[in-house]
């Protein structure tokens, strides 16, 4: 009922929108992107057939065809393509948004590939001194399975600070106008591994001895965040929550829905911001059957952050923490301690570095073989927006 409630309130909000808006419209096309390069040294315990030096970049490029039809409806399409990652002969291209969007005084609607509400209004520590919201990258540099496989696949990663559980997959989702500070949202999506011109009405199924799985059905989502300034002080905050269906269980399986939610808060004053936030995903995904341990998966931030002119620091403490295998009786928890810098050469031209000292406790630690790990990794980047 919830999904059909979102799309048929969407289709109102576009007829309503779009009252008697035939005249043959003009579009306007726009071109932007940004792209990344970075330069790392990794120092950690764990580092057997690892290198300690490493170069890795990224390229997206925004294509923005909007047009304005003389009732004031607004209506486009947008794409990012992005030039990712892989070997000289297996690189990859894709598009991680490819949706097309009406708005005017009803808000804004948006139809396709997409990140959900709460990931693009989310609130959490101040950070930035990190690259275009890349607030995990630094887990992308552990080189350690233990850390960044598993049960991270629910969310990205342990540190993933927003509800990306959605995976950009192809979805319906409401931004309300801003009242008084606040705005509200909404998201529905069928399935989270079904995007683009993929059609899948095939019901997934679990395992009954799989520990784990990320793919959900009938996803539904409702957040809000709000953005305001009372003498000086600046006050943001926001929070959302997800729901959707498991996989079918087998005999013997007992895979838990989905349940997660974000809160997060910043408060800032003459330069200064501090702030946090708070992801918890419970037990979503877990098959809770006799013999396996569940726990709760969640993730905790706080920061603050100083700005003058075109120079900006920062430090915060991250935690992530999961059950890492359902076959052994513990969790699995990585503590991340960061300091950053950047500074604006030019508009749209940024030099940035950080340091971070990481602590990893696997819960598949054992006498014969220790997986616990830590050590320190520094960065170096230049970043262009364009």
């Amino acid at each position: 009922m919830n999904r059909y409630l979102l799309a048929g309130s969407a289709a109102v909000a576009l007829a309503l929108g779009a009252g008697a808006a035939n005249a043959q419209a003009k579009f306007e096309v726009k071109v932007g992107g940004d792209a990344y390069f970075e330069a790392g040294y990794v120092d950690q315990d764990l580092d057997s057939g690892l290198r300690s030096t490493e170069f890795r970049n990224r390229m997206r490029i925004n294509i923005i065809p909007s047009a304005k039809a003389d009732n004031g409806l607004e209506y486009g399409a947008r794409i990012r393509i992005r030039a990712n990652s892989g070997a000289a002969n297996a690189r990859t291209t894709d598009a991680d948004r490819a949706y097309i969007y009406a708005q005017g005084t009803f808000g804004q609607v948006r139809l396709g590939v997409q990140n959900s509400f709460n990931d693009e209004t989310y609130v959490s520590a101040p950070q930035d001194y990190l690259p275009l919201g890349i607030y995990d990258g630094v887990t992308a540099w552990l080189g350690n399975a233990d850390i960044t496989g598993g049960l991270a696949s629910l969310n990205g990663s342990m540190l993933n600070q927003s509800l990306v559980v959605e995976n950009n997959s192809t979805k319906i989702v409401y931004f309300s106008p801003r009242f008084a500070g606040f705005q509200f949202g909404a998201s529905y999506l069928p399935r989270n591994d079904s995007s683009g011109a993929d059609v899948n009405r095939v019901k997934p199924v679990g395992a009954a001895l799989g520990q784990f799985n990320a793919t959900f059905q009938d996803m539904v989502e409702v957040g809000a965040n709000y953005n305001n300034t009372f003498g000086g002080v600046l006050v943001k905050a926001s929070a959302g929550y997800f729901w959707g269906k498991a996989v079918d269980d087998v005999a013997g399986s007992n895979y838990k829905d989905l349940n997660a939610y974000q809160l997060g808060a910043q408060l800032g004053y003459a330069g200064f911001v501090v702030g946090g936030n708070y992801t918890d995903f419970g037990k979503s995904g877990q098959n809770e059957r006799p013999g396996f341990f569940t726990e709760t998966s969640r993730m905790w931030q706080a920061g603050v952050q100083y700005t003058a002119g075109p120079i900006v620091v920062g430090a915060n403490y991250k935690n992530g923490k999961d059950a890492g295998s359902l076959a052994v009786r513990g969790d699995r928890e990585l503590q991340v301690y960061e300091i950053g810098v950047g500074y604006t050469v030019a508009p749209g031209l940024t030099l940035q570095a950080q340091y971070d000292y990481f602590k990893a406790d696997s819960d598949l630690s054992t006498a014969a073989v220790d997986r616990d790990d830590k050590g320190n990794v520094v960065l170096v980047r230049t970043v262009l927006a364009f």
